[in-house]
């Protein structure tokens, strides 16, 4: 995604649209800075955080997140898939304005507690068609 830009006589490209930095926090090979995610990575990581959050764990923002891993145990049937579903696709178009067009499929392996997500979107002014796998499994 480029994006022409006006600067004083000048067109310059700006080549990143959305940069966030990479959680994993790898070192630059060259430089040993914090590496970034770009475009349609840093929007992919936010989906995945957004959903793998509970309520209450970012301070001061106790309603960020899809809560789901608190649902897990409650999942056995297709009503309550599709209560999750709703959710996770609320709960996205809420705390992520980059994205449009959710769509969110979910499937249980019973009786492991174990939830398959995949959650589709397009992403606002860019990219169509992006697509993020999940597994969400209960620890204990």
């Amino acid at each position: 995604m480029v994006d022409y830009v006006k600067n004083k006589a000048k067109t310059v490209a700006n080549k990143d649209l959305y940069s966030d930095l990479n959680l994993k926090f790898i070192p630059h090979p060259v430089t040993g800075d914090v590496t970034r995610l770009t475009d349609t990575d840093a929007i992919r990581r936010s989906v995945r955080n957004i959903v793998s959050t509970n309520y209450y764990e970012r301070p001061f923002k106790p309603s960020l997140g899809g809560n789901i891993r608190n649902m897990l145990f409650n999942l056995d049937d297709d009503e309550s898939l599709s209560k999750a579903s709703k959710k996770i696709k609320e709960t996205i178009e809420t705390f992520e304005p980059r994205v449009n067009n959710v769509f969110c499929r979910v499937n249980n392996q019973r009786g492991t507690n174990t939830l398959n997500l995949t959650i589709f979107y397009n992403i606002v002014n860019g990219v169509s068609n992006q697509k993020v796998d999940l597994t969400l499994s209960r620890a204990r």
